[in-house]
């Protein structure tokens, strides 16, 4: 049986400092270019251990919901995915001990007018060399490995106006704890890196509260989560200020909050 640990940023922006092999220039590429553009990108990887690694690679769709976890798969696809684009030996490669590989890859925009928004596809890179070997009886092993899914994404055509939509608000309490949850639509036909930002006022107009996110990339047509950890505010009214920035542009909502 094989354990795989998923390294995405998705699309954990560092890496795992017990994996044998690491990428050292990052998890998410994005690139931007007109119809019929060629654009030339590398992933580079680093063998840390004193043995030899193996790694392979190979291409998903990633595949995004609302409603769901992300997957990556081969079974399905989506009309924004780029894998067609995609020019790059999908091979084994062994890697030697302290070797440093810069794997060379290109994408080609179609030459349709046509396209316009993000498209993507996802390079997983497999370490195939267990790091860790389990054994959970006496015939059967587990194998735990490493993979990396590198984010290749791709801008075409002119940037449309940021579009942004709250779509849901909720107050969670779970004991001493109490979140808000906040429930992003992107609207724009590009993928969308957007921060929030929380002010929160009590019912003498006193700002008692500034919080803000990290920024996480938004897909176009999906939802992303962003939570608020309130638990410092006591029963009582409140009206706050949320605010989403992507590329400077911001939208702002009023709530009023009420904690009992």
């Amino acid at each position: 049986m094989k354990k795989y640990i998923l390294i995405v940023a998705l699309f954990i922006f560092s890496n795992l400092s017990y994996s044998s092999v690491v990428v050292i220039n990052g998890l998410t590429h994005i690139y931007s270019g007109n119809s019929g553009d060629q654009m030339r990108g590398e992933i580079i990887l680093l063998n840390t251990s004193n043995e030899e690694q193996r790694v392979s690679f190979d291409l998903k769709d990633a595949i995004f919901s609302c409603t769901g976890s992300r997957i990556f798969t081969n079974e399905q696809t989506h009309h924004q995915s780029s894998l067609e684009w995609f020019d790059g030996s999908l091979m084994d490669k062994i890697l030697d001990p302290k070797e440093k590989y810069v794997y060379r890859f290109a994408i080609t925009i179609p030459k349709d007018k046509a396209l316009k928004g993000s498209y993507w596809t996802s390079l997983m890179i497999d370490v195939e060399k267990p790091i860790k070997k389990d054994k959970i009886s006496k015939n059967i092993g587990l194998d735990t490995k490493v993979r990396y899914a590198i984010g290749l994404l791709t801008n075409v055509n002119s940037l449309d106006e940021v579009s942004l939509d709250f779509q849901k608000m909720d107050l969670d309490k779970s004991g001493n704890n109490k979140k808000l949850k906040v429930k992003l639509t992107n609207q724009n036909l590009f993928i969308e890196g957007v921060k929030l930002s929380l002010e929160i006022y009590d019912s003498n107009g006193k700002n008692i509260l500034e919080t803000a996110t990290a920024r996480n990339m938004v897909f176009p047509g999906f939802c992303k989560d962003y939570n608020f950890d309130i638990s410092s505010l006591p029963k009582g009214n409140y009206e706050c200020l949320l605010v989403a920035d992507s590329r400077n542009q911001f939208l702002g909502t009023n709530i009023s909050l009420t904690i009992e």
